[in-house]
């Protein structure tokens, strides 16, 4: 767990938050307008769509760390690769593929898959702690970026940040796929008996799993498209924002140094909330703390949409916008309490490539926005909608169905 909230602080750091801070330097190196600068983004949303699944089935099939060495290595050779482009054209082609595919697989995918494996009655909450990483970098990593970015250009930056990612290596090789592949149970309960180890590399509900689907299964079910449709419409929003969230902070009268602030204090509500939310999911219901999360992500947006752009204003915006990010483990970890284990990353990388195609126009839309109205309001009020779908939909999802059975999304007691 420690060390996946490691890898998702330089994921937050480097990437997630870390590039809204790369936005406005190569919009005006390469010339581009906003929604120009915005299509990688978009179309990195593509990428991880159509790569979910496949990826998230070579997680379930193959040892996790096959995924989290050569995601690491791709990652950090895109950022170096980034530095040295010169052209429009080359920017896209790394940023969509190496860069994006590398966060994407190795530790997005990955990470979650390895918790989700080793957690099972405090899931939500250990879910919630690793991705509470992001928040970390981008309290601790972000500052360091902007720093870099604004002093040695956003090149340095970014080959300095390949650097960082690559002396991840030895420790994603420390990761273990599963508590039986140790001896182990979830939840540090009793050790597995040396008879039952044979099966110590797959999870199954042999071992005390109670909700096991398959794939298939999980298809066939009315939960996992409205699972689906609930992740893509919460991850519109933040899609849309994050990436613009300088530009839209100096839209509202900041300057980048003061925009970068509050970035970080985003990213710094992020993580007292996160693991709140996760704990509080493990003890009520995922399905209310998640959609109460995203509703407080709408109220953050319109005090952004129609506040004046003073201090206590942007403190409220920060504190309101991280909730819709920081119920994002307590959904996953919803996912897992309904589906199981076995077939987790394979379901969430299904789950995944919905929400990445839902997710891809956010970012070209809200800078087309800009350059047609030359403001953000429009585009902010759109993800205002979003955001009240999402939670109104996560509030009325039923448990799925399997061979006639009816099951409940029930919070598994501690």
């Amino acid at each position: 767990m420690a060390i996946g909230c490691v890898q998702d602080a330089v994921k937050g750091g480097l990437f997630n938050t870390g590039f809204t801070v790369y936005f406005l330097p190569v919009l005006n190196e390469l010339h581009l307008s906003r929604a120009a600068t915005s299509l990688p983004f978009s179309l990195s949303r593509l990428e991880a769509a159509l790569g979910a699944p496949l990826v998230g089935y070579l997680i379930d099939r193959f040892d996790v760390r096959v995924m989290l060495v050569v995601g690491t290595l791709l990652a950090g050779l895109g950022l170096i690769l980034l530095s040295l482009t010169h052209s429009y054209l080359l920017f896209l082609l790394v940023f969509i593929g190496p860069l994006s595919f590398g966060f994407q697989a190795g530790f997005n995918q990955a990470t979650l898959a390895s918790v989700n494996h080793w957690f099972r009655r405090k899931r939500g909450l250990a879910m919630a702690v690793v991705q509470t990483g992001q928040a970390i970098g981008g309290v601790v990593i972000f500052p360091l970026v902007a720093v870099a970015v604004l002093n040695l250009g956003w090149r340095i930056a970014a080959m300095l940040s390949g650097l960082v990612v690559f002396m991840l290596l030895p420790l994603v090789l420390l990761i273990r796929r599963s508590p039986e592949s140790m001896g182990l149970l979830p939840d540090g309960e009793p050790a597995v008996p040396p008879e039952l180890r044979q099966v110590a590399s797959r999870p199954a509900s042999a071992l005390g799993e109670e909700r096991e689907f398959t794939t298939r299964e999980a298809l066939r079910t009315s939960t996992f498209w409205l699972l689906a449709a609930f992740h893509g419409l919460r991850n519109i929003p933040y899609a849309g924002v994050t990436v613009h969230l300088v530009p839209l902070l100096i839209w509202k009268g900041l300057d980048e140094p003061a925009a970068a602030f509050y970035v970080g204090l985003t990213a710094l509500a992020t993580v007292v909330i996160r693991p709140l939310t996760g704990w509080l999911g493990d003890r009520q219901s995922k399905q209310t703390i998640g959609a109460v999360g995203v509703l407080l992500g709408a109220a953050g947006l319109v005090v952004l949409a129609y506040g004046d752009g003073v201090w206590w204003a942007l403190v409220l915006f920060a504190v309101l916008f991280s909730f819709g990010d920081g119920i994002n483990s307590v959904t996953w970890a919803l996912v897992g309490d309904v589906f199981g284990r076995a077939h987790f990353a394979t379901i969430r990388g299904w789950i995944s490539m919905f929400q990445s195609f839902a997710s891809m126009p956010a970012a070209v839309f809200t800078g087309w926005i800009y350059d047609r109205t030359q403001s953000y309001t429009y585009a902010l009020l759109a993800f205002i909608v979003c955001y009240g779908a999402s939670g109104v939909l996560l509030w009325l999802i039923p448990g799925p169905q399997r061979g006639g059975e009816a099951r409940e999304i029930l919070t598994i007691q501690p």
